[in-house]
């Protein structure tokens, strides 16, 4: 039963490998811990077998028949390659274990990632060859004493140590991950699944095999005589009978982790292709509409220049409508550059400060924002991003403009809007807040769906959150809403990281 579980276990990892388009670095390490776990286990069945200690006793363990132990023992394959290999997957299994919770929950610069890469290495490589059996032979019989026996035995109680140490660092890593990411349920809900899968390979591993790497030989130089160890597994043999339904459970979570996964970006993808395709619908309008706007916004600058030659002698008149026909041409401007993004129908990503970018937009919009308190503060580290920039901003501002709109009944000395950028992982998370009054819960399902709008259409249209929800789902980020009703609205937009560069000249992270 034990051996079908594996080769479940490996048949998944084959489809899951051969369904993945690309690869990070944290799933290549996880997809190395589990088949290095799977070749340990083997490897400690089949070195079972081959022991006469274990050989009426493997069937309680793992519930392999005598007809297959049989078959094990006659395998060509010696003890000495047996430990070898086993020591070789065994720390294969705790590095990929531990690098794939380091890539996954951090940034790392690439300069920095082959040194620390080396760095956890080196104990991997230095137990490998000290517990090597042809190695401690070698040594026990040139440096044979009573020290040297103890030697190697506090040699295993600090190897235990390091090797438990990075199961649990990997554990804590994960959790790290988990609550340090951005509070998007989607991205909450795939690392939860995640972690689920890890924790449950690592427990498995750690009940059965805690003890490993480790001497497998008995040494005796008086006698020149060499004999191997039995594996003598935690607990009694009868608690392995558990081990097979404790395989099973944990290939349940990860298939329901697999599972969870799939039908969740599933979602993402037919709600994002729905908006898309009524956002879509709408750029013939668009343009159209856009092209109409410019052709009247031209013919008000014209007018307000006539305006002005006719009130020349009143200079509150006459600045009154040079305000006019500077939003005018602010307005023009604006108008034309998104008919020309809308007839090329692509987006230009380049590198993008997001908060110079947020900075400059707020520069931009003294009028809009005026009696309303804004608390900005740029951070230290300035996030870089793969954006358009003109999209990117026209996202954020339709945000901005929302919760202007949701200030309208609050008092003019308590409005307030608040922006934050926070470098979660590898997102940068900007959440734009204010203390308005509130979305109503019934829709909160609906304000990112095309002409939604609890308004009348006269006032609003239903596009703007609409647009920023396509802009930023364009960006591969998400863009999700916290609101209660009567106390205020908090929109969190997630973009993937691409560097960050530090306030001091010079100095960039990626």
């Amino acid at each position: 039963m034990f051996l079908i579980f594996m080769l479940i276990l490996i048949v998944i990892i084959v489809v899951f490998a051969f369904l993945q388009r690309s690869y990070t670095k944290a799933t290549l390490f996880m997809m190395f811990m589990v088949t290095s776990y799977l070749f340990v286990v083997l490897t400690v069945i089949i070195y079972m077998s081959k022991d006469a200690y274990h050989y009426n006793s493997l069937y309680k363990y793992f519930g392999i028949t005598q007809t297959i132990q049989n078959q094990l023992v006659f395998l060509p394959i010696s003890r000495y390659s047996l430990v070898r290999i086993m020591n070789f997957f065994t720390l294969s299994f705790l590095y990929t274990g531990l690098c794939s919770a380091i890539f996954f929950s951090m940034n790392i610069e690439k300069k920095k990632e082959k040194w620390l890469l080396l760095l956890l290495t080196i104990p991997a490589i230095i137990q490998f060859v000290l517990y090597d059996p042809s190695v401690y032979t070698g040594l026990y019989y040139r440096f044979y004493s009573p020290e040297f026996v103890t030697a190697y035995d506090w040699f295993h109680k600090i190897t235990l140590v390091i090797n438990t140490a990075y199961i649990v660092a990997g554990l804590f890593l994960f959790i790290y991950a988990f609550f340090d990411a951005p509070k998007v349920r989607l991205i909450r809900s795939n690392i939860l699944m995640i972690l689920i899968c890890y924790v449950s390979i690592q427990v498995t591993y750690y009940y059965m095999q805690y003890w490993a790497p480790n001497v497998l030989i008995i040494v005796s130089k008086a006698a020149h005589f060499t004999r191997f160890k039995p594996i003598n597994l935690a607990g009694k043999p009868s608690m392995y009978t558990l081990l097979p339904y404790i395989s099973a459970f944990c290939l349940i979570l990860c298939l329901y982790g697999i599972y969870k996964y799939a039908r969740i970006q599933n979602r993402i993808k037919n709600r994002d292709s729905l908006i898309s395709r009524n956002i879509d619908s709408a750029v013939v309008t668009s343009r159209v509409f856009s092209h109409y706007i410019k052709n009247e916004m031209l013919a008000l600058i014209a007018q307000s220049e006539f305006l002005q030659e006719m009130c020349k002698d009143q200079a509150e008149v006459r600045q009154e409508i040079q305000v006019i026909e500077h939003r005018c041409r602010n307005l023009y401007g604006r108008l034309d550059a998104i008919h020309q993004k809308n007839l090329k129908s692509k987006m230009d990503l380049k590198p993008v400060s997001l908060s110079s970018l947020v900075e400059n937009l707020l520069e931009e919009m003294p009028l809009e924002l005026k009696n309303i308190h804004v608390d900005f503060s740029k951070p230290k580290q300035q996030p870089l991003v793969m954006a358009d920039s003109f999209y990117l901003s026209q996202g954020v501002e339709n945000i901005v403009s929302n919760a202007v709109d949701a200030l309208q009944n609050i008092p003019d000395k308590t409005r307030r809007i608040q922006i934050e950028i926070n470098i979660k992982n590898k997102w940068v998370e900007l959440v734009i807040r204010d203390n308005g009054a509130g979305i109503p819960e019934k829709y909160l399902h609906h304000i990112f769906e095309p002409f939604f709008s609890s308004k009348p259409t006269s006032k609003n249209w239903g596009m703007g959150l609409s647009l920023c929800h396509n802009i930023i789902t364009a960006h591969e980020g998400k863009l999700a809403v916290e609101s209660t009703e009567g106390e205020g609205t908090a929109f969190r937009m997630v973009i993937p990281l691409l560097a960050i560069i530090n306030t001091e000249p010079g100095v960039e992270e990626k």
